[in-house]
């Protein structure tokens, strides 16, 4: 299963670089249809601008001011004009730029700036030749309007800011992202060590009371034989991370009440006076993984022993049925959790704890939602009351 993951994940990578670049040609594509209708309209209006200036100057039967005309209607359009003569001379202008508008006699540099607009202009639309009698007196030759040219660019413009966004998008999560790996390799080692600390200080205890006490020695060895148990568990469990678990019908009861002796008999040469009280019935069957569901049992429990108070205080485990699932609830007198922080106990990382490294809950959240499609919720909690976590299986 851990093999198909980075080919998983390199495949939705190459979608989304395979969609990113169909939604740019769509774009590239939506915006020139777009440009090419608007140019089709603006040539076609300027033409027939230009058309009927021309009757007007054949037809001088019209009344019409034909100086009115050229100056309101020709002269007053937004988009680049040059008329020259039937050699090509420019004779007039608009909208090449404030300054040559103005300009009634160019200089060479300015001379220059014109001729290049009207090469670039002819490129884009043919001259309109304006004829008197058959005889051509002139051309206009026109460009379209700015906003045509504006939309021209706004997909470049577009793909380039969302490029950009892209890139500092990809940094920014690969740096948070390392970031992440860095904390949890750290809290893993951290949490590791937290996982071995409570069977190895057991065995140093019974290491010392085998020497105070020769005469218990049967039943010293029986229990550091369950401390050495709890480890090679412990190594189990770590292997298991990553990998998709194998899920088996067995007795729930009887892993829920090996827990909790395991930290009755313990707590006592830890020199905290908590008491664990439970409410569990004799046989309960599901489908769960004894191992990693022993670890999600040790890791609450830890933390409501470690959130008790001068190291005094209660810790009471309920179990309840209904038609769908198996509700554990673990509730401890402890020092509760503040409302700010309710919502954030159970993201990698995060921790009160001074020597803590936040991965105990994260580790036990998914263990239950992800490998046995159950929940684990805080289901109350109020400071200096204590809290309740609550576990729900799925029947």
């Amino acid at each position: 299963m851990n093999k198909l993951l980075p080919k998983s994940s390199a495949g939705f990578k190459g979608l989304l670089f395979l969609l990113g670049i169909i939604t740019t040609f769509a774009v590239l594509w939506y915006t020139q249809q777009l440009v090419n209708t608007l140019k089709q309209k603006s040539t076609e209006y300027v033409r027939f601008r230009i058309k009927i200036f021309e009757q007007n100057i054949n037809n001088p039967q019209n009344n019409v001011d034909v100086n009115f005309f050229f100056n309101e209607v020709i002269q007053k359009s937004d988009y680049p004009i040059i008329y020259t003569d039937s050699q090509g001379r420019p004779q007039s202008w608009k909208n090449i730029s404030k300054r040559i508008d103005t300009l009634t006699v160019l200089n060479p540099a300015d001379s220059l700036i014109l001729k290049e607009t009207l090469s670039s202009i002819a490129g884009e639309n043919d001259p309109i030749p304006i004829k008197y009698q058959d005889a051509v007196l002139g051309y206009y030759y026109y460009g379209y309007p700015p906003e045509i040219y504006k939309l021209r660019v706004l997909p470049f413009f577009i793909i380039g800011v969302g490029i950009v966004f892209i890139l500092l998008g990809y940094f920014g999560f690969t740096y948070i992202k390392r970031s992440e790996q860095r904390s949890i390799w750290v809290g893993l080692s951290k949490e590791t060590a937290h996982q071995l600390g409570t069977p190895l200080s057991s065995l140093s205890g019974w290491i010392e009371l085998l020497k105070s006490q020769p005469e218990n020695t049967d039943e010293i060895i029986r229990e550091m034989a369950n401390d050495l148990s709890r480890l090679n568990k412990i190594a189990n469990r770590f292997s298991k991370i990553g990998s998709v678990p194998r899920l088996k019908e067995s007795n729930l009861s009887e892993v829920l009440n090996a827990t909790v002796l395991y930290f009755k008999n313990r707590l006592p040469h830890l020199n905290r006076r908590i008491t664990i009280e439970s409410q569990i019935p004799e046989e309960l069957y599901v489908s769960f993984n004894t191992d990693l569901f022993e670890w999600v049992m040790e890791n609450i429990i830890k933390n409501a022993i470690d959130s008790m108070v001068d190291d005094i205080g209660k810790i009471e485990i309920k179990v309840e049925q209904n038609p769908k699932y198996i509700i554990i609830d673990i509730c401890d007198t402890g020092k509760g959790i503040l409302p700010k922080h309710k919502t954030a106990i159970f993201k990698p990382g995060f921790s009160t704890k001074k020597r803590g490294w936040g991965l105990g809950l994260s580790l036990s959240k998914r263990i239950i939602e992800e490998y046995h499609r159950g929940k684990l919720v805080l289901a109350s909690s109020r400071p200096g009351q204590g809290s309740t976590f609550r576990i729900y299986l799925p029947r």
